[in-house]
Order: C-alpha cells, then structure tokens, then sequence
C-alpha cells in the first residue's frame, strides 16, 4: 500500500454538470495542482492567513463556532 495520499478527480466535463459546478471543478483541480506553499500564498492574497500564518482577525473566534463538536 502507498502512503501517498490519492486526490478525488472531479471531471468539469463530465454530463449534467450546472456551469457554477463547473467552475468549482475547474477551480478545484487548479488548487490541486499546487503546491503546499503555493496554497499558503492564495489564503494569504484571500485575507484568510497572515503571512506569519495566523488566522487574521475575520477568521479567529473568540468563541468556538456553534457548528464545531467541543468533546
């Protein structure tokens, strides 16, 4: 068994698809193709991390979200 871990292909081509689903898709495979770094530097650029790696302020609760288990 390979430890590498295997990513889910979402084919944007494939029938039936709504073009918003093909765009995530489209989206989706381009993120997978990046790297770690890479992905770092897009959450940076989208204000969800600071460069240091922080959450910045928009994404830190003071409270744990309502959604999230606390056990």
């Amino acid at each position: 068994m390979s430890a590498k871990k295997s990513k889910l292909k979402l084919d944007p081509k494939a029938p039936g698809l709504d073009e918003m689903t093909r765009l995530r898709r489209r989206a989706l495979a381009k993120m997978q193709a990046m790297t770690g770094s890479e992905l770092f530097a897009m959450a940076v650029r989208a204000g969800i991390y600071t460069k240091a790696g922080k959450l910045t302020a928009h994404y830190r609760a003071a409270e744990p979200s309502a959604s999230r288990p606390t056990d």
